[in-house]
């Protein structure tokens, strides 16, 4: 395939706007005999965020965990550091029982929420709610965030950094429940040490785990209809038991349960069964509150084998459905292997080569030093552009550098083989001036690479911003939210595989004209399928 025309049809590229950046929340069932219908409808959980990075703690940011259940996904778009200003949920902390900064709210209530009348793979088939729009909102979302309406693919929490060491002696997040008919929740909070940057976690179990208790959680019997305001919410605390935090190192703390999306982190239901036995310890034998499992989530593998518990059977729940669907893959993979080999002294533009053996990217990443001419996608390096590219393989625990490698990148046709494939040119998504706003046109553009995608080994989302007027400014942060917003899209239709992000600013526009009709060409999202 020659590759000499890419970049004319990367520039005529036409499509729509993105999706609304949104976090992953959890849909909580009540017991197997009142289980009610997937969606708003049934028992659901919300949670207050943050959408003005410029009002957020540095150190801080939303996660949400890729599908193998370690990498993390910040909307920082990346590695965290201790200046990082990004998006978070509505939450607040104490080490030593000193208050360290908190995330306020920043964020347009949902003045008016409507039911979604269906869904499609447990999204909802039209904008409503919190995945609506707001008119005049700029870049701040909407709150309250929940699974239904408005991210259901993939686990999700809150990283932190330490700026002290000792106790972690309180963390509260902000929240609102939606409880039908009196249902009941069982929600778990697992707090884990994160690797050097933030974006993975580390270590094989949770520093703590616990039960949420939500009981003093603003319940509501519906949202249609309801216009939030911050009586709605309420600083719910998870009891973690006081853990040892260090001055300068990145936590996290993951939402879990029966029935959440995405795979659980490592340890998970371990240590969802120690917190359970725990919180019915200090109880009667007949209570049921805090061990009701969760239902299925979006007609995926856990609507094939319904799960039903009870306190007295706590191992019927998914802690022995998980393995059947996740786990057995890791299990039979090899150990992790290397291939910097494989990458030849000189590569062709739009190609990928394989780096590591299958699942070696949950051990190691590929941090590219020349971003515009390649980038690492899960185990790929992926050539973009004509250039001398140099990237490291890396630990992802601590980011020491495994190996370097470096390849000449020239235009040419793709000569396919076991370790290097063709990249097709990407499906690009465009955005309105200085917003990372979604519209139906974006999903829309989605759908037409969906079943590609679901089949990638590995998918890049480049994010971009114009260079000019009202984008002077914060262009990398924009970038990555833009790039943030397309993930979220695929997320919502299916996709599992690594989706990378990586962030250009406005370095590489395709054109410097300030002509708005130009410019508007600048403000897209890549996305590049890894077959």
């Amino acid at each position: 395939m020659n590759h000499t025309t890419t970049r004319n049809r990367r520039n005529t590229a036409t499509t729509a706007v993105t999706a609304l950046i949104v976090a992953a929340f959890v849909w909580l069932a009540p017991q197997a005999s009142m289980a009610s219908t997937a969606g708003p409808n049934g028992a659901n959980v919300g949670f207050d965020f943050s959408w003005d990075d410029t009002t957020n703690p540095p150190g801080h940011s939303a996660a949400f965990l890729e599908a193998d259940g370690l990498g993390a996904n910040n909307c920082a778009g990346g590695a965290l550091t201790a200046t990082t200003k990004t998006c978070d949920f509505v939450f607040d902390y104490r080490i030593n029982d000193v208050a360290q900064p908190a995330v306020t709210h920043a964020a347009r209530y949902v003045s008016y929420w409507t039911n979604p009348p269906s869904y499609v793979n447990g999204a909802p088939a039209s904008n409503s709610g919190c995945s609506s729009p707001t008119s005049g909102a700029g870049n701040l979302g909407k709150a309250p965030l929940t699974l239904f309406d408005c991210f259901n693919a993939n686990s999700f929490g809150q990283v932190f950094r330490a700026s002290t060491s000792g106790a972690l002696s309180q963390f509260r997040m902000s929240m609102t429940c939606l409880a039908p008919n009196g249902s009941p929740y069982e929600l778990f909070a697992l707090m884990y040490e994160m690797s050097s940057d933030g974006t993975t976690v580390a270590g094989a179990s949770p520093m703590a785990a616990v039960a949420v208790n939500l009981t003093k959680c603003p319940t509501s019997a519906t949202w249609k209809g309801k216009a939030f305001k911050s009586s709605d919410f309420a600083m719910i605390p998870f009891n973690l038991g006081s853990p040892t935090v260090a001055e300068g190192k990145f936590y996290g703390v993951f939402l879990t349960g029966v029935g959440v999306p995405g795979t659980p982190p490592p340890g998970a239901a371990d240590a969802m069964s120690r917190a359970r036995n725990a919180a019915t310890t200090t109880t009667t034998s007949t209570t049921t509150t805090t061990t009701t499992p969760w239902s299925s989530f979006k007609s995926q593998n856990n609507t094939k084998n319904p799960v039903v518990t009870t306190t007295t059977t706590p191992k019927s729940t998914r802690t022995t459905v998980a393995p059947k669907t996740t786990a057995t893959p890791t299990t039979v993979a090899t150990s992790p292997v290397l291939l910097p080999d494989n990458l030849g002294a000189e590569s062709i533009a739009m190609s990928a080569t394989r780096l590591m053996n299958p699942g070696a990217e949950k051990t190691y990443l590929v941090n590219s030093l020349t971003p515009k001419v390649c980038v690492g996608a899960g185990r790929n390096i992926v050539m973009l552009n004509p250039g001398r590219c140099t990237a490291r393989i890396e630990l992802r625990a601590n980011g020491k550098v495994q190996t370097t490698v470096t390849s000449k990148v020239a235009e040419g046709t793709v000569q396919e083989s076991d370790t290097t494939v063709a990249v097709a040119p990407p499906t690009v998504i465009r955005f309105r001036n200085g917003t990372a706003l979604s519209t139906s046109a974006a999903a829309r553009q989605i759908g037409l690479i969906i079943s590609e995608a679901r089949k990638a080994n590995a998918i890049l989302v480049t994010g971009h911003t114009g260079n000019a007027g009202g984008e002077n400014a914060k262009m990398t942060q924009l970038s990555q939210k833009r790039a943030l917003a397309a993930r979220s899209l695929l997320r919502d239709r299916g996709v599992g595989c690594v989706i990378a992000i990586q962030s250009y600013g406005s370095t590489e526009v395709i054109s410097n004209s300030k002509k708005e009709s130009q410019q508007a060409l600048n403000r897209r999202a890549e996305i590049y399928v890894i077959p």
